[in-house]
Parts: structure tokens; sequence; C-alpha cells
């Protein structure tokens, strides 16, 4: 007789409905997940870092937490077993269910919200990324998933392509931009408004509630929510990712949605990482990231050639170079390189300015937001036009600050993806760098006359 293999992902529906409001801890699961898939305990101590004794113990309680859930002995050895039988005993009853409502319940079609995401119809390259992200939210069932990036390297664009390729594998999918700073109450209530079809009326008033009513939702069907300019609601003038006041609540929503296990999945874009983030996210967990950079030489000639510039490939490839790869600021370039400079890169690159119009604009939102302390790193990281180690860096900072508060600084832009990092030294993009040496000019010049000198 032929044995039908259980996923571990209907193994936690198994357990989600058995454990009720009690759900495994992070390492727990981990433990669980690593054990499904045939790690021993000294296996799974050595891929995460924890002592093995300290697993022993994790798997020893957990069995009793899964024994206890489902009123039978659960151990390491049986626990797929026990876990399968009790996963089509659910589905049985849900087919008795189901048949008997059958002529009064329409079947739900597939529900879909895009808000006002963009047209993704001409879309260039990010085969890689579009591939990695449908292996962490389709195959490995990732719950949270961040796209970072600066301003204009395509975070938008891919959110919605992938969005696009998966439609099919959720039963919802809902998309909104942040950039507004709705109330976290207001997206709450659309969103559950919009899973429940119109059926949930009645909201309770409480933020933890709220997400309660949908983790539901989000255990029970299958969704996709993406929600575009996080660092819209994050606090300017701060280290990074501290959320705005009123706005902590987006911080409570995705520590949820990345802690307890459902069968959906939340992305988010944003320039700079949330508080919080970094210490759930990791390459087995079902919390991850993805820093964007820019596209290819090949993927970038795309652009410049749908834009009329057909130049020799040396000379594309310098103007790609300094901007690197970035598909909007190679957008607006070309543009301007046709109307100005009748299609000749060569004779922009002569000119030597790179940052005018929305690029300068974009870049200027992106400084705003920087504390006191990490524009001195950049104007340091400018001024030296080179890659500098931290040493280097700490002397060249004016006026001087600690060893910790540059340490600081540089995580913090570094989460801003302002920065580049190698090899233990630091410098920024060309672009970057012309955006912060012209604003500092303009400070001394600002400066000067008025004889305060900062």
């Amino acid at each position: 007789m032929t044995v039908i293999e259980l996923t571990f992902e209907q193994a936690m529906l198994v357990l989600d409905k058995a454990l009720q409001k009690k759900h495994l801890s992070n390492i727990q699961e981990m433990v669980l997940r690593l054990c499904w898939s045939g790690y021993t305990y000294a296996e799974i101590a050595e891929s995460s870092g924890y002592d093995d004794d300290y697993i022993r113990d994790v798997g020893f309680r957990l069995w009793q937490t899964l024994s206890k859930a489902l009123g039978e002995n659960i151990a390491k050895s049986n626990v797929k077993t026990v876990l399968r039988r009790h996963y089509f005993s659910l589905k049985q009853v849900e087919l008795q269910v189901s048949t008997t409502t059958a002529h009064s319940t329409p079947k739900n079609l597939k529900q879909q919200d895009w808000g006002e995401a963009i047209d993704v119809s001409v879309f260039y390259g990010r085969k890689n990324e579009q591939e990695l992200l449908q292996q962490w939210i389709i195959v490995e069932k990732c719950r949270l998933v961040m796209l970072l990036g600066i301003g204009g390297i395509g975070k938008t664009a891919l959110s919605v392509k992938v969005a696009e390729h998966l439609q099919s594998k959720f039963d919802f999918i809902f998309w909104r931009s942040l950039r507004n700073s709705p109330p976290i109450s207001d997206l709450m209530r659309e969103l559950i408004l919009f899973l429940s079809q119109q059926s949930a009326v009645s909201l309770p008033e409480n933020l933890d509630a709220q997400i309660s009513y949908l983790m539901k939702y989000l255990r029970s069907r299958r969704c996709l929510i993406l929600l575009d300019n996080i660092e819209s609601v994050l606090q300017s003038g701060e280290t990074s990712g501290h959320y705005c006041a009123g706005y902590e609540g987006y911080g409570q929503l995705f520590r949820r949605v990345g802690d307890e296990v459902h069968q959906s999945c939340l992305v988010f874009t944003t320039r700079e990482t949330p508080s919080g983030f970094i210490a759930r996210e990791g390459d087995t967990l079902p919390v991850r990231s993805l820093q964007l950079t820019g596209l290819s030489f090949v993927e970038s000639q795309q652009i410049l050639a749908t834009k009329g510039l057909v130049d020799s490939s040396a000379e594309c490839q310098q103007l790609i170079q300094r901007y690197a790869g970035n598909p909007l600021a190679l957008k607006i370039v070309a543009t301007a390189i046709q109307h100005l400079f009748d299609g000749n890169i060569c004779q922009f690159l002569q000119q030597g300015s790179l940052i005018f119009g929305d690029i300068w604009e974009i870049l200027e939102q992106q400084f705003h937001r920087l504390t006191a302390k990490e524009k001195q790193v950049m104007y340091s990281l400018a001024v030296n036009q080179d890659w500098v180690t931290l040493k280097q860096l700490q002397q060249y900072v004016i006026p001087q600050i600690s060893e910790r508060e540059l340490l600081e600084a540089l995580l913090s832009l570094q989460r801003r993806s302002l920065i580049e990092q190698r090899s233990a030294s630091y410098t920024q993009q060309a672009v970057v760098m012309e955006y912060v040496s012209d604003n500092l000019i303009g400070k001394v010049c600002c400066e000067i006359p008025n004889g305060e000198i900062e």
C-alpha cells in the first residue's frame, strides 16, 4: 500500500488546530522542522549554533507539549506517523462538513485587491531574485519577507511582478502602498474586510485583538499580502528602523506575522530595515530579507536601448557603472541624454554632474532621514572618495565620535542601503558620493558668511 507523504506545513496545520491559542516558540518550531527532515539533535545544535544539551531539552519539552495537545504519546521516532493520521482524520471531517453545506455555500473564488500597484508589463531582469523569492514563498513557506534597497532600485516593481507570477498559488492577494502613512487601524480594517469578503462588519477596538482576528484568516486561507514603502511609517532623524509615534502597531503586526504559525506570507518593501526584524530573520527561518542591488550590465543596457541610447558598449558600461545599475536613475538620465545631448552618452559623461531632477530628490529624501552622526560619517566618506577602514574613518569624522557611535552609525547606514562594505572597508556609490559632496559644499557656503562653522 502506498503511504501518502505529509508535508511539514500540513503537519503544522494539525498542530495549529490542536494547540489552539498556544503556539510553538521559534526554537521549538525549528527543532520540529529539522527533526522532520531527519536531522539528529547533534546536527540541529551544530547547524543552529545552540548547545547540544539545550537542543535535547527543547526536544524533550516539545514532545511533551505535542503529546498533551494530541492526547497520545509522541516522540521523535513517531511524530510523522501520528501527525499524518491526525491530518487525514481532520481532512475527512472537513470534507463531510463541506459536502453537507455545499448546496448552500458557493465555492469561494480567488480574490485580489491590487490597490495602486504599478504596471509591470515592461520589466527588466531580476530573474534570479524572482526565482529566489518564489522559492522562499512557495516552497519554503516563508511567513515574512523584506525587500530592502535604496530608492529607485526596483523594490516596488519586483514585489508586483512576483505577486503576478504567484497569484494562482494564493486564495487572496492584497497589495497596498504606505506612501501616505495610513494609520495601522485603517490598514487592518481594509485588510480584514477584504479577507472576510466584507463579512467582518464589526472589528475589535484593540489592535492586538484585530491582529488575532487577522491571524485566523492567515491560518485558514492562503493569503499573499504586499506592503510597499514601509519607510514612510519609520521615524526620520533617528537611527534606522524606529517607528513614528502612533505607528508602532506596524511593528506589532510584523512580529506576529513572523512569529506565529500560519500558511500565508507578508512581503514588504523598504529603504531601511524596521527595528526587531534582524533578530527574527535567518537562512533557515520563516523570516527572510533580500537586499536589492543594481541591475546587471545586460539588463541595464535594455533600459538604455528602450530609451533609444545605442552608443558603444564602453560608453554604456561607464554610464551604468556610475549609476550602479539603478533602474530608475538610468531611465531618468537616459531621457535627459536624449533631450539635452541628442542621445550622445559621451557628451553627457564629459559634463561631469551625475545628480539632477528626480535623482536628486530621491537622495535628498533619504539623506534628510539621517541622524547628525550618520551625516557626519557620510560627509567623511564622501570627502575621502575611496574605500576606508573603520580606524581610518574614525580619524576622518569631524567632529570626532566614539568607536561605539561610529559602529552604530555605520550599521544604521548599511540598513538604509546608503553605504557599501568590502573586507571591513566602507565607501559610497558614485551618485551618493556626489550628492553628499554637493550637500557638504552647500552647507559650508552657507556657514562661512555667517561665521558659524560646524
